[in-house]
């Protein structure tokens, strides 16, 4: 039985389970809101509201993994905690709670989205985008099967352009293009890679894409095909629909939707404008969401 913690830039995940085979047998799974990059992301600081919040959340993660008998604990923090010029500290004091924490590069960050993944469903026979939103940063990665062809990660991750550009609420239409702009600016590499290896399908790793799907099925009536038991289909024309009606409402309204989880509802609106870009300027012609990202691939990585 293995412990993964993963510090994301929005949300910590705890997650208990055994392998048995290429299945994952979930023992326990907790998440927590901290929001460790809010109020500090883009000053490459974790602000003391937030160190707080991150730390409670490790304390109750430790009380929950003394309740198991484990054999290995693998905790990784990301781009909020390897970024941040007191991310030293912050790890630190998880070490005296007893989680030794990692702080991985945003191209291990990667490594581990694919192989998360690519176990998440029989992944198709040509080339496939894959792409992982976090608060602090987007990884992209190309691959063909087992393969990595290119991989990247970006800090574009949607807390970090929701507070550089301080969008409204709800966000307005010239809000959406000068965000929009700025996304497909600093996204030039993974224009230029995807002319080197074309991909038409895009595979949204868990988290936005996981919403993506509850709306779509919840609250549009949608239906989003399984592929796998943690692997959906989703068509261009229903990310469109949602990505729209993220644009359209305000938090209140998104707070009440069905599908929506409570700590999405500010991040969602950023993320969704992050998929419409990449979908229109990449030309994609299915979108796939995963289950499985970043923790899942750890866990795969450590058998």
């Amino acid at each position: 039985m293995k412990a993964i913690i993963d510090l994301g830039t929005n949300t910590f995940h705890l997650l208990i389970a055994n392998l048995n085979g290429s299945a994952i047998d979930i023992i326990e799974k907790v998440q927590i809101p901290v929001k460790i990059g809010e109020g500090g992301i883009n000053n490459q600081q974790i602000s003391e509201a937030a160190f707080k919040r991150g730390m409670q959340a490790l304390e109750l993660f430790s009380e929950v993994i003394k309740k198991h008998d484990l054999t290995e604990i693998k905790a990784f923090g990301t781009s909020a905690i390897r970024d941040a010029e007191n991310g030293a500290k912050f790890i630190q004091q998880a070490v005296d709670l007893g989680i030794p924490i990692e702080a991985i590069s945003g191209d291990a960050e990667a490594q581990l989205i694919y192989e998360g993944v690519k176990h998440s469903m029989t992944m198709p026979e040509q080339p496939v985008l894959v792409m992982d939103i976090g608060g602090g940063s987007v990884e992209f990665i190309i691959g063909m099967k087992d393969q990595i062809l290119w991989k990247e990660s970006f800090k574009l991750g949607a807390a970090r352009l929701i507070e550089r550009f301080h969008l409204t609420n709800p966000i307005t239409t010239d809000e959406v293009l000068k965000l929009s702009l700025f996304i497909e600016e600093s996204l030039a590499s993974l224009w230029q890679s995807l002319n080197l290896y074309p991909a038409s399908i895009l595979i949204g790793s868990a988290g936005s894409f996981e919403t993506l799907v509850e709306v779509l099925e919840k609250d549009l009536n949608e239906n989003c095909p399984a592929l796998s038991a943690h692997a959906h289909l989703v068509s261009t024309k229903q990310l469109n629909q949602f990505c729209a009606l993220m644009k359209q409402c305000n938090s209140s309204e998104r707070a009440s939707l069905k599908g929506m989880a409570s700590f999405r509802v500010d991040m969602i609106v950023a993320a969704a404008i992050l998929m419409e870009v990449v979908v229109a300027k990449a030309s994609i012609r299915q979108v796939i969401s995963s289950a499985y990202a970043l923790k899942e691939g750890m866990l795969f990585s450590m058998r």
